[in-house]
């Protein structure tokens, strides 16, 4: 949301309430609006506020855009090498496919940041700031569902290694019980999780990158859980074969 005051542009969110203070060519706007007096949080979009120097913002810039180039550039080859596969009538198994899903969302992820600070309100004044407030919904909207949707892409594949080896499935079995209903589901999900913070307008600026103003207190933790139930299984197993290995 862009508010004027005093001559100045300033970016807020209206649904995290408080003091927004912005720095524009050496003068400074407050404002303060009460809409919710049970939440108020403060917020500075001075320049260099988050890294210290403009060097600094400097070489995380250079690193993000090109850690998220070479990522993006990966996942790219991933999916032409199984899209290939299916082209020439190749068979792929749930594996090969939700490698696709999850470089399909990767390359969303890796490009908001590439694209970085280009899509933040230039009003913020960091480094290469050059965006809006459109922009920055979008970043954050595309930041959500594709980092949202590669996490559950991951736990899937986790699910599935899971499944074949403590489990002794089938990849066609997994793929006729399991593979289309998680497609779906992991799909809604990112989608739905992504929308609410745009519908919400709480996609904020933060050192250079826009993203939900939002601290997750706890991450997920299922794919871990997963692969040290399958490290376990293989384990007992070694365990078992030892006992028969005579020399």
């Amino acid at each position: 949301m862009n508010v004027s005051l005093a001559g100045c542009q300033i970016w807020c969110n209206v649904r995290n309430v408080g003091r927004y203070r912005v720095r524009l060519a050496d003068k400074c706007c407050d404002f303060q609006e009460y809409i919710d007096t049970t939440y108020r949080t403060a917020m500075s979009y001075e320049p260099f506020s988050c890294l210290g120097s403009a060097r600094n913002e400097l070489i995380v810039e250079i690193f993000q855009k090109i850690s998220g180039f070479l990522s993006a550039l990966g996942s790219y080859f991933v999916v032409s090498d199984i899209a290939r596969k299916v082209w020439h009538g190749k068979a792929t198994d749930p594996y090969q496919r939700f490698m696709v899903g999850l470089s399909l969302y990767d390359i969303i992820f890796s490009s908001m940041f590439f694209l970085g600070a280009w899509l933040t309100p230039k009003e913020t004044g960091w480094l290469w700031a050059v965006g809006n407030t459109a922009s920055c919904s979008a970043q954050g909207f595309f930041f959500v569902f594709g980092g949202f949707g590669e996490l559950l892409y991951q736990m899937a594949l986790s699910l599935n290694i899971f499944l074949l080896i403590v489990f002794g499935w089938k990849q066609e079995t997994f793929s006729k019980k399991v593979e289309k209903p998680m497609h779906f589901i992991i799909i809604a999900f990112a989608l739905a999780t992504a929308i609410v913070p745009l519908v919400y307008e709480t996609n904020n600026p933060g050192c250079g990158t826009c993203s939900p103003n939002v601290i997750w207190d706890k991450c997920s933790t299922k794919d871990e859980v997963a692969m040290v139930w399958v490290y376990l299984h293989v384990r007992r197993q070694e365990t078992r074969n030892r006992r028969y290995n005579f020399r």
